[in-house]
């Protein structure tokens, strides 16, 4: 499944989803096998400030999202887990198209803006060794 979308001011941006049936693949934290995988474009401005643009990947995990509000809604929807709702997806999609839609968007929006903090940090305390001499 592909969505259009666009990022700013900028080219449009294409979102991939894969929703694994068999054999899907773990999540990079857990381990657990996820739900949805959402493959887009990222890009930044290396140190000279020249932009790089490359592709960035963002897994829905049962495990680890759960309790994040920007999943939540998500999860729910592939659980089944609203009570007295009708808004589940099974193998031939949402029950509700719009609500999936909508739900996507939110966690779209929300992991796109996260920033790896720990592994910014120990690429940075790397970096700073190799500039000394140290590696």
């Amino acid at each position: 499944m592909t969505a259009g979308s666009t990022a700013g001011a900028e080219r449009p941006a294409t979102v991939t989803l894969r929703m694994p049936t068999s054999a899907p693949p773990p999540c990079p934290r857990c381990g657990t096998p996820v739900l949805l995988v959402a493959r887009y474009p990222h890009c930044w401005h290396n140190r000279s400030g020249a932009r790089v643009d490359g592709l960035r990947e963002s897994v829905l995990c049962p495990g680890c999202d759960s309790g994040d509000p920007a999943a939540d809604g998500l999860l729910a929807l592939f659980t089944g887990a609203e009570a007295g709702t009708e808004t589940g997806i099974d193998r031939h999609g949402p029950a509700v198209p719009g609500e999936f839609a909508s739900r996507l968007d939110a966690w779209l929006t929300a992991v796109r803006r996260r920033v790896p903090h720990e592994a910014a940090r120990a690429a940075e305390a790397e970096e700073a060794r190799w500039r000394a001499g140290e590696l």
